[in-house]
């Protein structure tokens, strides 16, 4: 798999800034009328209403149709469900003469199809509004709700009528059991960074236009419900050309992953160092390993504080052991040259997980990071060492992928969690910037829902897979071994973390079909080599 391949196979994302310079260009220099953008916005919508919730015909749909562009989509979306034999209700929180030129014809040829559009100007309107509404369902059942108030330029929060109007549509919602449908973003959450701006428009399906943007994947799942892009007419030469850094990480990546020859033997696929584990901790060293071999990689051998050597004993059959003399119940200094012995005709080391914050341990760390040339995952434990040594974080001895769950990502920033967590992607390239005069290529793994791969060269990507049950220990361990076993087949720094964070969270997803929650790290690791079978 080239860099270039995963990048041009999965979907592509956009910062708000970037998407409105998609449109500006389409209308301005391809000649695609914006009205034609916005009709093709409102038509997806109702597709996706009706694939997901039944047809509207016969039915009342209500809808909240904000001040700008948005509303607009909002108020194609009426004439769409009129000609589908349902009964739009919009309640139009603008002055008509306010409205943007395209959101305006369609407010004209509402009036001209006398269909009921609602102008809210205070409170009590939309209080009126709401009463009659609610007659309406006594004949005609309540379908849906679509929020269309704010789209992906809101930066703050909202606040008066339109706050009011927010919470009407989530009260609706729990009041009668109908869905919330979101016209490509739901109202309230940053599209940028996924944050909440106070309270957001609590979704059952967004359809978002064009493509997705960071918001959908980074905290929006908690509002956006289901995530449908509708093809709105953007022309592919222009998305081309836009020069787009952001990807999603999903099902696209598994086709490329299936490759290998026929004449493989294990020294082809890759020999993985781990340096984990400590008294206590033995468990993560296996887990590592587990994700090391699941993954594809040929070899894994682990090196081990040499009085755990009897517990890794029969443990993990298919890993080697090399106890080490000098480490009694964690690793020590003392045994560098022997762990830069094993390093040699390695092709990735994995350093981290459960081998504690000893000083001994710690300036084995330090020196390894800074003079292994070869390819390193830094996890758990070892990013807590690098943290409380920032000067030397910046001087890496070759590629390392960082891969910190938000509170070691805290550490390593010194940054309260609640505030990189409001811009996970922010705090990603952070932490890559941190090694900006190295040569050496570096990529960040911020891991949480919608985990963020961040690269010291400008890209960037999202993961889509994974699920709630895997919120439970050694998941980490796993991961970081995944990633490395990657490392280990020849896979690029950006690639490894990529597709190993993608596997990770799928092979999660085959368990939680079975059951939500309940199942282990070792169990998602076990799980691996299904991705792997042809599509």
């Amino acid at each position: 798999m080239q860099d270039q391949e995963l990048t041009s196979q999965c979907p592509p994302l956009a910062f708000s800034g970037q998407m409105r310079e998609l449109d500006r260009r389409t209308i301005e220099e391809v000649g695609i009328p914006g009205s034609v953008l916005m009709e093709n916005a409102g038509r997806a919508t109702v597709d996706a209403m009706e694939a997901h919730f039944g047809p509207v015909c016969g039915k009342t749909v209500l809808i909240f149709a904000g001040p700008g562009n948005n509303g607009g989509d909002g108020l194609v979306i009426a004439r769409w469900v009129h000609g589908r034999g349902g009964r739009p209700l919009v309640l139009l929180m603008a002055e008509p003469h306010n409205l943007p030129p395209d959101a305006a014809l369609n407010r004209h040829i509402l009036q001209r199809l006398a269909l009921p559009c609602r102008i809210i100007r205070a409170a009590a309107d939309l209080d009126n509004a709401l009463d009659d509404a609610e007659k309406e369902y006594c004949t005609r059942p309540l379908h849906s709700v679509v929020d269309a108030l704010f789209g992906i330029g809101l930066a703050r929060p909202l606040e008066g009528i339109y706050l009011q109007a927010l919470r009407a549509v989530n009260s609706l919602t729990r009041k009668q059991a109908c869905p919330v449908v979101a016209a490509d973003i739901p109202s309230g959450l940053n599209s940028d960074t996924g944050q909440v701006l106070g309270e957001a428009v609590q979704a059952s399906l967004t359809v978002c236009y064009g493509m997705m943007k960071p918001g959908h994947l980074h905290h929006g799942g908690a509002v956006a419900g289901m995530v449908q892009v509708a093809d709105i007419g953007i022309p592919k030469k222009i998305v081309a050309e836009a020069g787009l850094t952001g990807i999603i990480l999903d099902h696209s990546i598994r086709p490329l992953l299936n490759r290998r020859p026929l004449d493989a033997h294990k020294g082809s696929n890759g020999h993985v160092l781990v340096l984990a584990g400590s008294t206590g901790k033995t468990g993560a060293a296996l887990l590592t390993a587990q994700g090391v071999l699941r993954s594809g990689a040929g070899l894994v051998s682990c090196a081990i504080a040499a009085n755990l050597f009897p517990i890794f004993a029969g443990a993990l059959l298919e890993a080697m052991y090399a106890p080490l003399a000098a480490s009694c119940d964690c690793l020590n200094h003392a045994d560098y040259a022997a762990v830069a012995e094993l390093c040699r005709h390695k092709q990735a080391l994995v350093i981290g997980p459960g081998i504690g914050l000893a000083d001994e341990t710690t300036a084995l760390v330090l020196r390894l990071y800074q003079e292994q040339e070869m390819p390193m995952v830094v996890d758990a434990d070892a990013l807590t060492i690098l943290a409380a040594n920032r000067d030397i974080l910046a001087r890496p001895g070759g590629p390392r992928i960082f891969t910190p769950h938000p509170g070691e990502m805290a550490r390593l920033l010194d940054e309260p969690i609640a505030g990189l967590q409001a811009d996970r992607l922010a705090a990603a390239q952070k932490l890559c910037r941190l090694c900006k005069h190295s040569p050496q290529p570096i990529v960040a793994v911020l891991k949480g829902a919608g985990t963020v791969v961040a690269a010291s060269d400008g890209r960037w990507a999202i993961n889509r897979s994974g699920n709630a049950g895997m919120a439970t220990g050694g998941m980490g361990d796993v991961l970081a071994g995944i990633i490395a076993g990657l490392l280990g087949q020849g896979h690029s720094p950006w690639q490894a973390a990529c597709a190993g964070v993608w596997l990770h969270g799928a092979a999660a997803d085959l368990l939680a079909k079975e059951r939500a929650y309940g199942y282990s790290a070792s169990e998602v690791a076990a799980a691996l080599p299904r991705l792997f079978t042809p599509t």
